[in-house]
């Protein structure tokens, strides 16, 4: 099977200050095949200000991410996907309201739509607004939104958060088939059990920095993680 030709991402020294808080810390990062990354780390280890900086939520304070050899810019978003930890919209929209308007920034039909909400079982939920969703139909629509347009880098924050058992195998599910479509995919979590299964390569992060890596092919990759944990 082809490569996509949307993939490579390198950061150069990217950091991000909040006043004095350094929540990461000159990471330096180059990434350039398909496959599963997982961030591994404690809250406020810097997982998901790395994955909004990449994604151009917010900016950096210093450093760079480069993609496919070219400065970020605005370009990654047309191939990305992401979706929040925690995820927040306007409180009064319906889910088709908000899948809507997710539609019309990503210039993808609208059969969109009903393909992500139904495969997410959130086909009954449509018209009912987002302050009324339970934890766990916040969570099934993030992800439908953060696959919208196929995209080649997905970025998951923390993804089994208020999943059901149902849902967190559909995940695991999906996972696999998007990683047979060579797409790359980042997820962030705290919970190695979830994906244990899933072949995949692992930073273990703390205080906005990566402190380790534990590569797909290593043997006893829980066991690698949490001595690099214990190390902290």
């Amino acid at each position: 099977m082809k490569k996509t030709q949307a993939g490579m991402i390198k950061i150069n020294q990217l950091s991000k200050h909040f006043g004095s808080l350094v929540a990461v810390n000159n990471i330096k990062l180059e990434i350039n095949e398909p496959g599963l990354y997982i961030f591994v780390g404690a809250n406020g280890s810097g997982k998901t200000t790395l994955f909004n900086l990449i994604n151009g939520l917010i900016l950096p304070s210093y450093g760079e991410i480069v993609f496919n050899n070219t400065a970020k810019g605005n370009k990654i978003e047309a191939f990305t996907g992401i979706s929040t930890e925690p995820f927040k919209t306007e409180p009064y929209l319906t889910v088709e309201g908000i899948a809507e308007i997710s539609r019309f920034i990503k210039k993808v039909p609208k059969s969109e739509i009903e393909k992500w909400l139904s495969f997410w079982g959130l086909q009954q939920a449509k018209q009912k607004i987002f302050k009324n969703l339970s934890t766990g139909m916040k969570k099934r629509l993030s992800l439908a939104l953060s696959l919208f347009g196929n995209p080649n880098l997905i970025f998951w924050d923390e993804p089994f958060n208020g999943l059901d058992p149902l849902g967190i195998e559909i995940l695991i599910q999906l996972i696999s088939k998007l990683l047979h479509q060579e797409k790359y995919i980042f997820l962030s979590t705290h919970l190695l059990n979830e994906i244990s299964t899933v072949e995949a390569t692992y930073f273990v992060m703390h205080e906005g920095k990566i402190i380790g890596t534990v590569h797909k092919n290593s043997k006893n990759k829980k066991t690698s993680i949490l001595k690099l944990l214990k190390q902290i």
